[in-house]
């Protein structure tokens, strides 16, 4: 395997990493929840930005105290690797109202984990100009209580270097997700998750000299050629990269996602010009839409049928989180909308922790035998 992608590999198998741990002998940790959460704030205040993962939770019997079963098991693996302290890297947290199951999550990490810095971030569902108006109002405030808990100052000159790092780092993806329109691309579905994953835990600085890196290292590798189906993986939260290898490993390849530990991640710029808070405003709010923003079905739909045709996508793989209920809409919609169009689409639910795969194996042998059937 290539040096710098099995690097990357071991970020997104951990919670931690030897970036997180060196810049912690320095420097000051936020968590943060969801990718509506503008990370350049926290990156011009000297602050690293992690997603909250919880790689490697087992059982959520802690969590279960203070959360229903009907919460979304992210949620509930999320609390309890809090409670159990398996955070120990964080000074602090930025959650938002991004689900009603992460809005109670944070009501409960507020009362009972004791991270020092804690933020709520009110995202607006809608997307127009008083929207943006008021998210521009929101991450100013993120930004007053970074100053004054931090005792820091965030000049406009660190957003526009915080804006202008996160932006090269956003092409250097966007160079390594088109690689995959390729007939034999050189990267899979399941290592570029893992890039993906990896590049919410690692300081951008470095993580921009890890992404040249491995696209050098790709020029003279072999692609994948082996392969019965070239697939989209779309749906709720997936940072998780055995979930995708699950599915390579049945002879599926995958080309292309709808995800936000994916393309929703680093997909749009920040303009590098004019106000930087309400750039970030704007463009938080204009990226590729989760479907928790209202009225953006049609913009999602369009944004899945350009890119089934511009990866040359034979078949969509919709996972949708237990009890998601976003998605849980969003999924109803889709199947019924892809299948008139002709295009192949299986629906998986899921937990956040893998199981169930034997009988998720099964269906997805039948959705790769149905494909080749169709060019017979």
């Amino acid at each position: 395997m290539l040096k710098t992608l099995e690097t990357l590999i071991g970020v997104s198998g951990s919670l931690s990493n030897i970036w997180i741990d060196s810049w912690k002998t320095k420097g000051h940790i936020l968590g943060y929840f969801c990718t509506h959460v503008p990370e350049e704030t926290i990156y011009a205040a000297g602050i690293l930005p992690v997603r909250i993962r919880a790689t490697g939770c087992r059982e959520t019997s802690l969590a279960d105290a203070f959360l229903s079963s009907f919460n979304c098991s992210f949620v509930r693996c999320t609390l309890e690797m809090a409670l159990e302290k398996r955070y120990p890297f964080l000074d602090g947290i930025v959650s938002c109202n991004s689900c009603d199951h992460i809005r109670r999550g944070y009501d409960v990490w507020k009362q009972k984990v004791g991270t020092p810095f804690k933020h709520f971030l009110q995202v607006p569902r809608i997307i127009n100009d008083e929207a943006i108006e008021t998210f521009t109002h929101e991450i100013t405030i993120l930004k007053d209580s970074l100053e004054k808990h931090f005792k820091i100052d965030i000049s406009e000159e660190k957003l526009w270097e915080a804006i202008r790092i996160y932006n090269d780092v956003r092409g250097l993806l966007k160079e390594l997700y088109n690689i995959r329109k390729e007939k034999s691309p050189k990267i899979n579905g399941t290592e570029f998750i893992s890039v993906v994953t990896a590049s919410t835990a690692v300081p951008k600085h470095q993580l921009k000299l890890l992404l040249n890196q491995l696209l050098n290292e790709l020029v003279d590798r072999e692609g994948y050629s082996n392969y019965r189906a070239r697939l989209l993986v779309m749906g709720s939260l997936l940072d998780d990269p055995h979930y995708i290898e699950m599915i390579e490993n049945m002879g599926g390849l995958v080309v292309a996602d709808a995800l936000c530990f994916g393309t929703r991640y680093f997909w749009d710029p920040v303009k590098e010009s004019g106000d930087p808070i309400h750039n970030l405003a704007e463009r938080y709010l204009k990226k590729v839409p989760c479907a928790r923003m209202i009225g953006e079905h049609d913009t999602r739909l369009q944004y899945v049928l350009n890119t089934i045709k511009e990866f040359d996508v034979e078949g969509v793989v919709f996972q949708r989180m237990k009890f998601c209920d976003f998605w849980g809409g969003e999924c109803f919609m889709f199947r019924r909308e892809l299948r008139e169009r002709g295009i192949p689409f299986l629906e998986l639910e899921r937990e956040y922790v893998l199981s169930g795969v034997e009988a998720a194996k099964t269906r997805i042998q039948a959705f790769l035998e149905s494909i080749e059937a169709r060019r017979l």
